[in-house]
């Protein structure tokens, strides 16, 4: 299956143009969200939470993920991980291509270890960004439903991706 992801925020084309070109691309799926929300993470790591080996996320560009640059190298060195194909589409040429390669993961892995390991420095706010770059802790509520759902056999990954926090963290949170 191919993905695409629309995001209408600047800097990005316009979403018209995005969708014209995601849909030119052969995209099996084209997800489509504005200005950055809680609801419209959600729907978009459910589309993540789906993404199976041999699959396709088409993007126009990398900041259509939202994320910060260690959210962006976790969330890639996954999609690798699991087999997943990240093309990011920019200007008229075919973009580039992440493909799942032992080099590729080894890289992304340890940028990501990296990321985890670094003491949290919280960023500068900034308009459009949930966060402002700096991450709050889980609440007893939702750490109990992390753990609910660890219980009912979800991965770290999966509730890691849901709550917007690594798979380590989620460990170190519901410890078993």
């Amino acid at each position: 299956m191919r993905y695409g992801i629309v995001r209408g925020v600047a800097p990005l084309p316009s979403a018209a143009a995005q969708r014209e070109r995601l849909q030119a691309e052969g995209c099996d799926v084209i997800v489509e969200e504005g200005e950055p929300s809680q609801e419209s993470e959600r729907r978009l790591n459910k589309l993540l939470f789906g993404i199976k080996r041999g699959d396709e996320v088409l993007v126009c560009s990398l900041a259509s993920f939202m994320r910060s640059t260690g959210e962006l190298v976790q969330l890639l060195r996954d999609l690798l991980e699991i087999g997943a194909t990240v093309r990011i589409l920019d200007g008229e040429t075919d973009g580039h291509a992440l493909r799942p390669s032992e080099q590729a993961t080894e890289v992304l892995t340890l940028l990501a270890e990296h990321e985890i390991r670094r003491p949290s420095r919280p960023g500068p706010r900034t308009p459009g960004r949930i966060g402002g770059g700096s991450r709050n802790k889980l609440s007893k509520y939702q750490t109990d439903y992390a753990r609910k759902l660890h219980a009912e056999g979800q991965s770290l990954r999966a509730i890691g991706l849901l709550f917007q926090i690594s798979p380590d963290e989620v460990w170190d949170l519901i410890g078993s």
